[in-house]
């Protein structure tokens, strides 16, 4: 996912291989939500497992104002309390959002100009 969303000229990050050894994963979270423009959070069977790190992901960058979108592997999104309102996308249909997010970033670029 990381590769397809960078070939769009967005910047993904994900704190489990880009943060370095040592690093604050609440600090490191918070700056990377800071620094976006909207988020794209993976949920799975194993994020309903243990859920708060994605409660906590939604809630600081909706807490900004910005898009969150869910991407839902194998879960309803009815079973994660902060995206009950968030219109969430299969994981079957991330190419279908990948266009769309290529819209977003091309429409970004171009007022920067």
């Amino acid at each position: 996912m990381k590769e397809k969303v960078e070939a769009l000229g967005a910047r993904a990050y994900i704190y489990e291989t880009d943060m370095a050894g040592g690093g604050i994963i609440v600090k490191e979270i918070i700056e990377a939500i800071d620094t976006c423009r909207e988020a794209i959070v993976l949920i799975s069977p194993n994020t309903l497992r243990k859920p708060d790190w994605v409660i906590f992901e939604i809630g600081a960058v909706r807490g900004q104002h910005k898009r969150v979108t869910p991407i839902l592997n194998n879960v309803d999104p009815q079973e994660i309390g902060p995206t009950k309102d968030i219109k969430g996308v299969g994981l079957n249909r991330f190419e279908h959002f990948l266009r769309q997010l290529k819209r977003r970033v091309d429409q970004h670029a171009s007022r920067k100009k």
